[in-house]
């Protein structure tokens, strides 16, 4: 029987379960979560972006295009940020406050949101059937009165659901078995009769949802009836094609809410976890697609960003001069993967993921470090340098590469082009050396535990991090300047995702033997030194674990390290193969060059966190205590117990 706590009238705190039944999978299904909501954050602020800087787009549709993409950053930063805390860190319980503020702007972000879809819709109507009035039936200031209008009809309907609620009793149980605050899931925790919540939830999605499908639904009707009648069978296909791609949008945003809604009143037999997943794709797939259905497939929008990524053009006509009349290079053209360009769009997306799954890894293991004080020891702060570095690597190839794999916006400037190319190889000089630094680390914690402390002190960890950095920096400071002497001729375009040293470098028409020589030093000098005393001392370390007389300790040992030399081999794997194909390669195949190279950048970054924070015990540990608020979590968890069990 359930406990109606009538006395206690609004709870302090509820509990968000999160998907019920899959609670032992939250890891793996953040994954996709934190992918697309990368894509929503970048998607929607490179719109954002490119309208409020460009003065031409400033037109009807590119700011209804404005809207939507605020709506869907708007409605993603009101949910994922807490179902990710939920899936990665436990962090479920919020207060009764932010519980009412959350159902507030996710559904009157939903109610702007479908009165822009119908304003877009409407939008679509008026150019097609009634082209020569559009300027005037949709002008800015009309615009700006229908965004108004969506603000506060959204604000005005959705205001009385968290009154309602501010003051009703609840159950004893407050443990809400979804992933975020919906209005019904709440309501449901009542104990007292909420007929009246339920009656203005419905009459409030009739009105909104409703009417915004029906008028969306008879504007493309009449598009529809409008097309038709068009003579030419090219117009015909086109706008078929353009006004179907919309409708699929339209459906894809409302399909997940009306299920959601319809769920919660009379699809008792559903199970929780298919009604909840569903519910969160309402929040997922919409702002991560929107940005690629309204803007990147907008011919005009799309020719926006690539003026936007390539202002200059003139130097680009020249790339490919009919002599050899020696030009001082002004724009590089990045090419992207050659070969490949119609597959772009689709290898952007393992690259959003790779990159999200650095960026959420690194920064986890930065923040749980430098907030424990019990991990501020040697093989921890190495850890610390390694993913800054990672991180740092990243930002510095990831956003052009995702420019150009999506909008061919290619062109860089000499000066950043050079910057760009001293960076990439800087942070890899810098890696390889925290990596020969932690090796050194293993070595000496089970070669010599006695003189661990000795040795590792904090002032020589210090020494380490700053001969790693000056180390990196002097080794790759003079490649930019002996590429600056350098004249350029025919061809600027670098068939490549990134300034690398080598790709730069075929582009000259003088004499590159001293970039070429100082280059391959400089790898010898870095990678050859490194992977040598690297391979020297996992030797002395597996001769010292060989020589344990537990068959136990061997195998946990070995497994241990194993998994850093996978690491090792998959960070200097496809830099040595780059560097051997600039060389010696001339037959291996562009692309396969390219994809490589990109490899190197990529994966490294979004492993090394798993590898060296994840399977390392300590660190899981202090990891999972500080998920929980040093033990609030547990007793979080006890209490929930306790409740379910009344």
């Amino acid at each position: 029987m359930t406990i109606c706590n009538v006395t206690q009238g609004h709870p302090p705190f509820f509990i968000l379960q999160g998907i019920p039944g899959m609670e032992d999978k939250h890891k793996w299904v953040s994954i996709p979560f934190s992918s697309l909501y990368f894509i929503t954050i970048l998607g929607n602020c490179t719109i954002l972006f490119v309208i409020s800087t460009e003065h031409s787009p400033h037109k009807p549709m590119f700011l209804l295009l404005c809207m939507l993409a605020l709506t869907d950053l708007g409605m993603s930063t009101t949910t994922i940020p807490k179902v990710l805390c939920i899936f990665w860190f436990g962090q479920s319980e919020i207060s009764s406050e932010g519980c009412l503020v959350q159902l507030f702007f996710i559904h009157s972000i939903s109610a702007m949101q479908s009165g822009v879809l119908m304003t877009m819709a409407f939008d679509h109507y008026v150019a097609i059937c009634k082209p020569l009035r559009y300027a005037t039936i949709l002008s800015n200031s009309h615009i700006a009165l229908i965004g108004l209008v969506s603000l506060v009809r959204a604000v005005l309907f959705i205001l009385p659901m968290p009154i309602l609620l501010q003051q009703m009793p609840f159950h004893a149980n407050r443990v809400i078995p979804t992933t975020y605050y919906e209005h019904m899931a709440v309501v449901k925790t009542v104990c007292v009769d909420t007929t009246v919540n339920r009656m203005y939830g419905l009459m409030v999605a009739l009105l909104v949802a409703g009417l915004d499908i029906s008028a969306i639904g008879s504007s493309y009707v009449l598009i529809i009836q409008a097309t038709m009648r068009l003579s030419s069978k090219e117009a015909h296909h086109k706008v078929v094609n353009t006004c179907t791609t919309h409708v699929c949008v339209m459906l894809l945003s409302y399909t997940p809410s009306l299920f959601s809604f319809l769920t919660h009143r009379f699809g008792q037999g559903i199970p929780p976890h298919v009604h909840t997943i569903l519910g969160n794709l309402y929040f997922l797939v919409p702002p991560a697609l929107n940005p690629i259905i309204y803007g990147v497939k907008t011919k005009e929008f799309r020719e926006k960003v690539t003026k936007f990524g390539c202002r200059r053009k003139d130097p680009i006509t020249t790339m490919e001069s009919p002599n050899h009349t020696c030009l001082d290079p002004s724009v590089f053209f990045l090419l992207g993967i050659p070969g490949l360009e119609q597959f772009h769009l689709w290898l952007s997306l393992p690259v959003c993921c790779l990159g999200t799954a650095t960026i959420v890894g690194n920064i986890t293991i930065l923040v749980v470090v430098a907030t424990e004080p019990a991990l501020h020891k040697p093989v921890y702060l190495f850890l610390c340098m390694f993913s800054t570095i990672d991180l740092a690597a990243s930002f510095s190839t990831v956003p052009k590469l995702l420019a150009v794999l999506w909008c061919g916006a290619g062109c860089i400037s000499a000066s950043a082009c050079l910057a760009q190319m001293f960076f990439i190889h800087a942070f890899c000089m810098m890696e390889s050396t925290v990596l020969l630094a932690m090796a050194f680390d293993r070595y000496v914690a089970i070669c010599h535990p006695l003189y661990y402390a000795t040795i590792l002190t904090d002032t020589i960890i210090a020494c380490i991090g700053v001969v790693t950095m000056v180390r990196g920096s002097l080794l790759m400071l003079p490649c930019p300047f002996l590429i600056g002497r350098l004249s350029f001729c025919q061809s600027h375009v670098i068939p490549h995702t990134y300034c690398e040293h080598m790709a730069v470098v075929k582009l000259a028409c003088g004499d590159t033997r001293p970039n070429r020589v100082y280059g391959l030093t400089a790898a010898l000098l870095v990678i050859g030194v490194d992977l040598f005393f690297i391979g020297l001392f996992y030797a002395f370390i597996a001769g010292a674990v060989l020589r344990l007389s537990s068959y136990e300790a061997q195998s946990k040992a070995l497994g241990t390290y194993g998994s850093h030399v996978c690491v090792i081999l998959i960070s200097y794997t496809p830099a040595l193969f780059s560097f051997f194909t600039h060389c010696f390669g001339h037959h291996v195949p562009l692309h396969i060059h390219i994809l490589l190279a990109n490899v190197y950048l990529l994966f490294p970054p979004a492993l090394n966190p798993v590898v060296y924070g994840v399977k390392t015990k300590k660190i899981r540990e202090i990891v999972r205590v500080f998920q929980k608020g040093q033990g609030k979590g547990v007793k979080t968890s006890e209490r929930s117990r306790s409740i379910e069990g009344v």
